[in-house]
């Protein structure tokens, strides 16, 4: 019996599947997951879902990607929870009243890359002290990861440095009345702030149980 061979040299796409293949490879790097096929009409600007499931359709019959469960796959792609980037924890943060400065850390963590994403080499992870952010899952003893930054909207988990010199995490908020630093416990009180320095901006949470 003659084994046939499988010719598994992947055909060339055309302009529009490419971009619509960086769409998916940059939304799944960035959130873990691939998005659907609206989120992708949206990403590359093409308002018809039928046009955009034909594109997909393409970049499947050609190699790129596979569907299995309602789920795409980037063929090739290393699989998200396998690849990790190496993470330092630069010292406790306080969830509650703020505390001078960072405690010194000496140590680092492997997190899946999914979670950092393409902001690698920009994200620090810290130890929470204190419950001021429970309502907003984040409780005494987790490990937050914070993106560098000294720009936030309101609404967003910061890290702030007060005037003070001390740091707090709570949720920034800014309006009319003023700029505030929110916390998520009833049993705290919000901290008017008049220089607001942002040291960086949540962007997750890791807690083991």
């Amino acid at each position: 019996m003659v084994n046939k061979m499988v010719n598994k040299t992947r055909k060339e796409l055309t302009e529009r599947q490419r971009e619509i293949l960086a769409a998916i490879e940059d939304f799944i790097l960035r959130n873990g997951y691939a998005p659907t096929i609206r989120q992708l009409g949206g990403l590359v600007d093409i308002d018809n879902p039928s046009a955009v499931f034909k594109h997909v359709l393409s970049l499947e019959k050609k190699g790129y990607i596979q569907r299995a469960d309602g789920e795409v796959k980037l063929v090739g792609f290393p699989h998200l929870s396998d690849t990790h980037v190496r993470v330092p924890v630069v010292g406790i943060v306080p969830a509650g009243h703020p505390r001078e400065v960072f405690d010194a850390c000496d140590e680092a963590l492997d997190i899946p890359e999914w979670m950092v994403g393409r902001r690698r080499g920009n994200i620090f992870c810290i130890h929470v002290d204190g419950k001021s952010m429970i309502d907003a899952y984040i409780d005494d003893g987790d490990r937050v990861l914070v993106e560098r930054t000294n720009t936030a909207s309101s609404g967003e988990m910061v890290i702030a440095l007060l005037d003070d010199g001390s740091v707090t995490l709570k949720r920034l908020k800014t309006g009319k009345e003023g700029v505030f630093l929110i916390p998520e416990n009833p049993s705290f009180e919000p901290i008017p702030v008049d220089n607001l320095r942002i040291v960086g901006r949540v962007i997750g949470v890791l807690r083991k149980y």
